[in-house]
């Protein structure tokens, strides 16, 4: 079961900074988490298939759900809540990304999973982005594809329509183009960001980046030193509350 999700309100005293920038409204950093969010913002696809699905689309989904995970399935879980078309997430991940694959992924010290917030109103491409991510993931890159986004920010910042660059970036990635396009306009993927919104609802998240990280929520874009901060306390408490016997 779930540890209830607190937002980490002494982040800024244990970091010395105040609120990190965030894309979208900055309220939600004074909402709690629901008890249950941790296990769906980490799950697979379970509650976002409708009950007609057919098996083909209950496996893509699950196989585009699975392919956003990186870690050993033991290790503390710390989730990204992203948007391809927010400026600060480019941010954190051109600052912070390698350097927590390195320290804390490849290491086997946490589970890292990337949980699409597309913030539609003012990101027109971002949904098209996310789905797009998830179906290069249905062919085994889905990270190589989301480090492609960012690093085309401008150029798709700059589209009208943003669906050459997706195709391109596909062909980029040596994918099967006509099938990753056929996937990314298609219902079950849409249906897949659609619970990934409806976590991050739930989990009281508002604005990006957020971060899941272990029992906490955190927001905003903060420096690497500060993030590594928090992973390292949220660790700790972890092992902590693992080593506790249970009443």
């Amino acid at each position: 079961m779930a540890r209830p999700l607190h937002i980490l309100r002494a982040l800024a005293l244990l970091a010395g900074i105040g609120a990190a920038a965030a894309c979208g409204r900055a309220d939600a950093a004074s909402r709690a988490a629901k008890p249950d969010a941790m296990a769906q913002a980490t799950g697979a696809a379970t509650g976002a298939t409708p009950a007609n699905d057919s098996l083909a689309n209950i496996a893509l989904m699950q196989k585009a759900d699975r392919s956003r995970l990186q870690g050993p399935e033991n290790a503390m879980w710390v989730v990204m809540i992203s948007d391809f078309q927010c400026p600060y997430c480019k941010q954190w991940h051109d600052s912070s990304m390698a350097q927590l694959k390195r320290d804390y992924i490849d290491t086997g010290k946490i589970r890292f999973a990337y949980l699409h917030l597309p913030l539609e109103s003012i990101h027109p491409h971002a949904r098209a982005e996310a789905q797009a991510s998830l179906c290069a993931g249905v062919q085994g890159k889905f990270w190589e594809y989301a480090d492609a986004i960012f690093d085309n920010f401008g150029t798709a910042r700059g589209m009208s329509d943003v669906s050459p660059l997706l195709s391109r970036i596909a062909k980029d990635l040596a994918l099967d183009v006509p099938t990753f396009d056929k996937c990314r306009v298609s219902a079950p993927i849409a249906s897949l960001v659609n619970n990934d919104l409806a976590q991050a609802k739930q989990a009281g998240v508002q604005s990006t980046p957020s971060f899941i990280i272990g029992s906490f929520l955190v927001q905003g874009a903060m420096p690497y030193k500060d993030f590594r901060k928090a992973v390292d306390t949220a660790l700790v408490m972890a092992k902590s509350t693992k080593g506790t016997p249970s009443r």
